[in-house]
């Protein structure tokens, strides 16, 4: 039952997210879709927006956090009943969660080859990278605003 929440939150999200896309006036539509795939998959935005340096390090980087957190919980994500906080973070991660959440086990319970004191890390880990996650998409957006008009020149002096 808590996976079919899990796909609905995120089609909910999506939704959301397409919609918003749609809204932006045309010369932000461009950061609006690289938004969304960047929600979708870490660094994938700033490859769309053809920042491939910046791509590679952030799935490379969010990515390895996000499967370390997934490896200390045994491949579980973890379930609102869980952690609240822990469940909302998770979802930053966009189609890797639900990547998760479909592969993995439906509530996260500590490894028995690792201690307990990992699992929570782990479940850290998952967090952090998903809210990151969030963090870099909006990246994908200018938010310098218009540039400011240059002073006008000044006229030779009167002849």
């Amino acid at each position: 039952m808590e996976r079919v929440i899990r796909l609905y939150v995120l089609a909910a999200i999506g939704l959301v997210f397409v919609l918003s896309v749609a809204m932006f006036s045309k010369d932000r539509r461009k950061n609006g879709v690289a938004f969304l795939l960047g929600w979708c998959v870490p660094g994938l935005g700033h490859l769309f927006l053809g920042r491939w340096k910046k791509a590679v390090f952030f799935f490379l980087t969010l990515g390895a956090t996000y499967l370390f957190g997934l490896w200390l919980t045994g491949f579980r994500t973890v379930g609102f009943d869980d952690n609240p906080f822990y469940y909302v973070g998770q979802f930053g991660s966009g189609m890797t969660t639900l990547l998760a959440s479909v592969l993995g086990k439906e509530k996260a319970f500590p490894r028995p080859d690792l201690s307990l004191g990992l699992y929570d890390p782990g479940l850290l880990y998952v967090c952090v990278a998903g809210l990151l996650n969030l963090v870099v998409a909006f990246n994908c957006f200018d938010f310098k605003g218009a540039p400011e008009a240059a002073p006008p020149a000044k006229e030779e002096a009167a002849k």
